[in-house]
């Protein structure tokens, strides 16, 4: 409310409505007093009352000289209480938060006298309210060792300049552990008095800081384990970029520092390890959490290494994919060591040729293939040299492995890539060719070049040495037939060759309509 002292008696203005208009009165009397005055007002209906008003007048003039009139400013002092008693209880009722007002000393604004201080704060620090009030050098007394000389500072460059104050800091509690707070203040000037009041608020930001330090505990935990692992680390954006890799795959990679980040990781794996790249795309369009496969890692020179990688796609508090974290571990010599075995498992020891197991996993791969595709056969040749005990009795088992390694490398030359040569046994071998069916005469003439290519001299420990083989061919057009039968077949034909003398092919008549006994 504005209102005008104009020096006559309050009969002259009738009734005030509350808080809303602008009311002239004069009086002979002076100011009136900064505490209030009484205003009659009609808040019942027309029925006369009186309510207290605050004034803070200022003296009007005119052009010519000053009228002694004033206008000044004017409220309800039963407003205000309610107002003031609803802060009141809205501020004492906050759980973790003290509000507190100090006032500043005039002469020294650094240093100020407590007036009031919310009950909350016995609860946050342990000290009753009596202490606060008694106490004005209880904050700085119970300030965290490493905080006060910058708090201190702060908050007397705050009162001196009458700025506002806005920092984080560290209490002891009464039983000594350490309570975060935040604290937001000001200065208030009561304008009517010129008094500088210091007022402001403390929250508890304890549990906050807690959180936060715990997370950045997380953080360097997460940090020295993601730099000073063994294993590649890193880090994928949902376009499938890296966006972070450790000194490990950068090592294992041969790259520069920061040569990965913004790289495809499709772009390390061999194009021929689909696998990973399938289940990646899965990953990061979210319809699967991990995946994990060994492929082939690219070097930044092109070469390659194995690794063992497995990629865990991160999702939000909403379940979206933010990223993707990825580990690689290199197991090139672990690969290599079992690749050995494999081989090993599925290889002759003495010549290096698939040996009875891995030739019959080729003929039923083989087989399958004639049964998918008509228009393609299988054919089995069976050979096993002739007079070979002769060679080990004449020149020693040292001279008979060394005459069985040659042969593997002379048939092994004879065939296509595609074909396979076997050690069934001892001096057995197999060769497995797969192709359009063949008719009798060229298998016949397939398997003449076999034992052509074994009539050549062989050189063992320095001598010439000669021997030939018996040959069984069985040709395959029927995919139905099992990999036994159609090796049994041919061993069975091998036999035969034998028995009409040795040095000869003879044909299994069974296993297609193509087939019919040949010798030479």
């Amino acid at each position: 409310m504005l209102f005008r002292f104009m020096g006559a008696s309050s009969r002259s203005f009738g009734f005030v409505r509350p808080a809303s208009h602008r009311v002239s009165f004069r009086t002979n009397h002076g100011w009136p007093p900064p505490q209030g005055c009484p205003i009659p007002t009609d808040d019942s209906g027309g029925v006369p009352t009186a309510a207290w008003v605050r004034s803070a007048p200022t003296p009007m003039q005119t052009t010519d000289e000053h009228d002694g009139s004033s206008v000044g400013k004017a409220e309800d002092a039963q407003t205000v209480e309610e107002r003031e008693e609803q802060f009141r209880t809205l501020a004492e009722n906050i759980p973790g938060v003290a509000t507190y007002l100090d006032r500043l000393i005039a002469d020294d604004p650094g240093h100020s006298i407590p007036l009031y201080i919310s009950p909350q704060v016995e609860q946050m620090l342990g000290y009753p309210l009596s202490e606060w009030l008694d106490e004005s050098e209880l904050w700085l007394r119970i300030l965290h060792p490493e905080d006060r000389d910058r708090l201190v500072a702060a908050d007397e460059s705050a009162r001196k300049n009458l700025q506002a104050l806005s920092e984080e800091y560290r209490l002891l509690h009464r039983d000594g552990h350490v309570v975060w707070v935040s604290e937001k203040s000001a200065v208030v000037p009561d304008v009517s008095t010129g008094t500088l009041y210091w007022q402001g608020v403390m929250v508890d930001i304890t549990k906050r800081k807690r959180a936060e330090e715990a997370m950045a505990a997380s953080e360097l935990k997460f940090r020295t384990l993601f730099d000073a692992a063994a294993i590649g680390v890193f880090t994928l954006a949902l376009d499938g970029r890296i966006t972070e890799a450790n000194a490990t795959i950068e090592w294992l990679g041969r790259y520069e520092e920061g040569d990965l980040s913004g790289l495809p990781l499709a772009d390390l794996v061999d194009p021929d390890d689909e696998e990973i790249l399938d289940e990646l795309a899965e990953l990061r369009a979210g319809h699967r959490d991990r995946c994990r496969a060994e492929h082939r890692f690219r070097r930044k020179d092109g070469s390659f290494l194995w690794c063992r990688t497995v990629v865990t796609l991160v999702r939000g508090p909403d379940l979206q994919p933010l990223y993707a974290m990825g580990m690689l571990e290199d197991f090139s010599a672990r690969k290599l060591v079992e690749d050995e075995l494999l081989h090993r498992a599925v290889h002759d020891a003495l010549t290096g040729l698939p040996n009875r197991q891995l030739l019959l996993d080729r003929l039923a791969m083989a087989l399958a293939r004639t049964a998918r595709e008509p228009s393609v056969g299988a054919t089995l040749v069976f050979l096993d040299l002739d007079d070979f005990k002769d060679v080990n009795d004449s020149f020693g088992h040292g001279a008979g492995d060394e005459l069985l390694i040659q042969v593997a490398e002379r048939l092994s030359a004879a065939v296509r890539p595609t074909d396979t040569v076997a050690r069934y046994g001892g001096d057995e071998f197999v060769v497995i060719f797969v192709g359009d069916v063949l008719k009798p005469g060229d298998a016949r003439l397939f398997a003449q070049r076999l034992a052509e290519e074994l009539k050549e001299p062989f050189t063992i420990a320095g001598r010439r040495v000669t021997t030939t083989a018996s040959l069984g061919v069985a040709i395959c057009a029927d995919g139905n037939a099992r990999p036994e039968d159609v090796i049994r077949e041919a061993d069975a034909a091998m036999y035969r060759a034998k028995l009409a003398g040795r040095d000869r092919i003879e044909f299994s008549g069974s296993l297609g309509p193509s087939a019919e006994p040949l010798s030479r």
